[in-house]
């Protein structure tokens, strides 16, 4: 197979764009060309698009991946690719029953449609709502409350996520309590996302576990995270739970709580 010689990644910043592009390519930055197509700006709104060239070599064609790369994870040469299917998380385009199993009532789905609408409209903002399948790459697991995912979507939106998703934090919150005291029944969990900010940074974590999991595995020493929200550090737990090189675990207190990818002893 030809060597690629350029690439462009996308991730929540542009020194964790550069890093993957070069774990891609298996260059060093000394060998490489770096072009920053979108910095990800200071409010963390979007992320950052670079593209990294191996020097000399710009002018030459690109060769098609083997597998798709999306968003910055070769999908070709990593541990999942050698995991059967059924020990590893569902990814994105399985099949519908899994899509199906986690919907939950089509009414507690409109009751939560019409709270974010409501709450959008005293914000002054005019946005499509819509419950959509689960969007997330990593599949809920059977002792979960039912979760229902409403998707905003609009011009404007930044103010909904504010900085490292803060504010979409905080509305998900307000919504969670009208919705669950609306439906006066078990506890079920609403999920918002706003213009896929959610999946985008989903997926910087993901290829983040993935990255830092090779560089444990190389060099059989733990390797702590930075601390990250409960649903974040979720991310990373279960994307590397069946990892053959590496284990996690969560330490700290409240804010400072963060993952520690281990070797596997």
């Amino acid at each position: 197979m030809q060597q690629r010689t350029s690439v462009e990644i996308q991730a929540y910043s542009v020194d964790e764009a550069v890093r993957l592009a070069l774990d891609e390519l298996g260059l060093t930055r000394d060998e490489v060309d770096i072009e920053v197509l979108s910095d990800a700006g200071p409010d963390e709104e979007a992320e950052a698009l670079v593209r990294v060239t191996a020097k000399g070599l710009a002018a030459q064609p690109v060769p098609a991946p083997a597998e798709p790369t999306e968003r910055g994870r070769p999908r070709t040469n990593d541990w999942r690719a050698r995991t059967a299917p059924g020990d590893r998380p569902s990814q994105r385009g399985n099949p519908a029953d899994q899509a199906a199993s986690t919907r939950v009532d089509a009414e507690d789905e409109q009751i939560a449609k019409a709270v974010v609408s409501e709450l959008l409209a005293k914000m002054g903002l005019e946005a499509d709502v819509a419950a959509v399948d689960n969007p997330s790459t990593v599949p809920l697991d059977d002792d979960e409350p039912p979760t229902i995912f409403i998707d905003i979507a609009g011009n404007d939106l930044g103010m909904l996520i504010g900085r490292k998703g803060e504010h979409l934090g905080q509305i998900q919150y307000l919504v969670n309590l009208i919705v669950n005291r609306r439906l006066g029944e078990s506890w079920t969990r609403v999920v918002i996302d706003v213009e896929g900010y959610r999946v985008r940074r989903e997926e910087s974590l993901i290829a983040l576990a993935e990255r830092v999991a090779r560089q444990v595995t190389r060099g059989r020493r733990a390797i702590a995270l930075d601390p990250m929200p409960p649903n974040e550090r979720r991310v990373i737990h279960m994307t590397l739970r069946d990892h053959p090189d590496v284990t996690t675990e969560s330490s700290g207190e409240g804010s400072q709580r963060h993952i520690t990818i281990e070797p596997r002893s």
